[in-house]
C-alpha cells in the first residue's frame, strides 16, 4: 500500500511540474490550438465544395491528430533540452512510473486544447458537438493519442530527425483511432449511434499501447 501511495505521489509531482511549466510558457497549447483552428478555417472557406458530415468528421480528427503530435513533440523536446528527462532517469524512480506520468501530462495538454478547439469548431463550422457522448469520445481517443505520441517520440529521442520520424510512425499507428473517431462523430452529429463497438475498439487500442509502453519503458529510457 505504501509503495502504491509513493507511486501516485511521484506521478502527481511530475504531472504538476509539467503543468506549471506549460502554464508559464503556453507553447504547447498555442501550437495545438493554432494549427487545428487554421485547418478548420480553411475547411470552412471550402465548405461549398464538400459540406458533408463525413468530410467534416474526417478533417476534424486528422487535423487534431497532426496538431497533437506537434504539441507532444514540443513538450518532449523541451523536457530533453531542460534535462528534465535525464534527471528523472537518473533518480530512483521506476521507468514505468516516469512513462505513465508523461502519458498523463500530455493527456492534460491535448484534452484541454481539444475542448478549446471544440469551441472554435462550434463557432466556425456550426456543428454542435457539446454532448456527453462526444466528450467521452474525445477523451478516449486523446488517451490513445497521448500514449502513442509519447512512445513514438521517446523511441526516436536519440536519433537525428526525430521531429520528422516521430510523426511518420505516429500517424499510421493512430489510424484505427481516426477511423473510429470519424465513424462515431458522424453518428453523434446525426443522433444515431448504432455501432457502439467502435468505442470498445478504441478503449482496447488504448490499453494495448499502454501495456506496450510499460513493457518497453526500460528500453526507451536506456542510457
Amino acid at each position: 500500500m505504501r509503495n502504491l501511495l509513493r507511486v501516485f505521489f511521484v506521478i502527481k509531482l511530475i504531472v504538476f511540474k509539467d503543468l506549471l511549466e506549460e502554464l508559464k510558457s503556453k507553447e504547447i497549447f498555442i501550437s495545438i490550438i493554432s494549427y487545428s483552428v487554421l485547418v478548420l478555417v480553411v475547411v470552412a472557406t471550402t465548405s461549398t465544395v464538400n459540406s458533408s458530415v463525413d468530410f467534416f468528421a474526417t478533417v476534424f480528427w486528422i487535423s487534431l491528430s497532426f496538431s497533437i503530435i506537434l504539441g507532444i513533440n514540443k513538450s518532449m523536446t523541451k523536457e530533453f533540452e531542460n534535462n528534465g528527462i535525464e534527471f528523472l532517469i537518473t533518480s530512483p524512480i521506476d521507468k514505468e512510473v516516469i512513462i505513465i506520468a508523461k502519458f498523463i501530462s500530455n493527456l492534460f495538454f491535448i484534452t484541454i486544447s481539444s475542448f478549446f478547439i471544440l469551441i472554435f469548431n462550434n463557432v466556425i463550422l456550426n456543428y454542435d458537438l457539446f454532448e456527453l457522448s462526444f466528450f467521452l469520445l474525445v477523451i478516449s481517443i486523446n488517451i490513445g493519442f497521448s500514449i502513442i505520441g509519447t512512445i513514438t517520440y521517446l523511441l526516436f529521442s536519440k536519433v537525428r530527425g526525430k521531429e520528422i520520424l516521430s510523426p511518420m510512425l505516429f500517424i499510421p499507428l493512430v489510424t484505427p483511432l481516426l477511423m473510429g473517431g470519424s465513424v462515431l462523430t458522424n453518428q453523434i452529429i446525426e443522433n444515431d449511434i448504432k455501432n457502439i463497438s467502435w468505442f470498445g475498439l478504441i478503449v482496447a487500442y488504448d490499453l494495448l499501447f499502454l501495456l506496450i509502453g510499460l513493457l518497453i519503458s526500460n528500453i526507451i529510457f536506456e542510457e
